[in-house]
């Protein structure tokens, strides 16, 4: 069992898009401790990726690390991992970097990918 030595309530949030790191922002006064978790130390601004393409930006214009995002907000915390499964009766994530982690909330925000169905 993953024991804490704090009495702080965990959320944690699985994905660093817009709903994750809309979450996490909306938690900035709450009485939590937060981790956040992605498979990318960086948020991608999507909608400048045509920019991006047609040359109007530098990729480094629309990609923003996520630990510079939350620098002010002393409740987050950013774990870079991949989750490989949800234990629901010990409250815990197992990750691919690192031990479980437990959870008193978890907000899973992971998005979406595209299903190509096999063509290329």
């Amino acid at each position: 069992m993953h024991h804490r030595l704090t009495t702080t309530p965990r959320v944690v949030i699985v994905g660093a898009g817009f709903a994750g790191l809309a979450a996490a922002r909306e938690l900035r006064d709450a009485p939590v401790d937060v981790v956040l978790i992605d498979a990318n130390n960086f948020h991608t601004f999507q909608p400048l990726l045509y920019q991006v393409a047609t040359a109007g930006l530098n990729s480094a214009d629309v990609a923003f690390p996520v630990r510079a995002i939350f620098r002010r907000q002393p409740n987050v915390t950013f774990r870079k991992a991949s989750v490989r499964s949800v234990d629901w009766e010990r409250a815990t994530l197992a990750v691919d970097e690192g031990s479980d982690i437990g959870f008193d909330h978890l907000v899973v925000a992971a998005g979406a990918t595209t299903n190509t169905f096999g063509i290329d």
